[in-house]
């Protein structure tokens, strides 16, 4: 868990974002989101280090893969919620699909743009 610069905000293993308070908490994939919710449930939303906050915005904004749960750690791509993992976007869909898990595309743009770069380091 990595503190993100923001006051109650965590970046968890699986590259998502926690806001803790108290003995409960609010999960959300991208730091946009927790904010929305932290927002509806009337909690504080503040800024306590900008340099910190700075690096999580950019890692929070390369970490976007495009599909529904996937993210990208260490040249790996994983599945959010399972021990799902592959080197190969192609291979973790299969894997996905095999264990009837939601496979979808959440940006077309971003989407094709990682898969079509997946591709191409394999082709080599």
């Amino acid at each position: 868990m990595k503190f993100s610069g923001f006051m109650n905000v965590y970046q968890l293993d699986d590259m998502s974002w926690e806001y803790q308070f108290g003995d409960k908490s609010l999960k959300a994939q991208t730091l946009k989101e927790l904010e929305v919710l932290v927002s509806l449930y009337g909690l504080k939303w503040r800024i306590l280090d900008k340099d910190l906050v700075e690096k999580s915005l950019e890692i929070d904004k390369n970490n976007g893969t495009g599909f529904l749960n996937v993210y990208k750690k260490d040249n790996y791509w994983y599945y959010r919620g399972s021990n799902l993992k592959s080197h190969s976007l192609e291979v973790l869909k299969k894997k996905v699909l095999s264990e009837n898990l939601e496979w979808k595309e959440t940006n077309r743009e971003l989407a094709y743009k990682n898969w079509k770069l997946d591709l191409r380091k394999f082709k080599k």
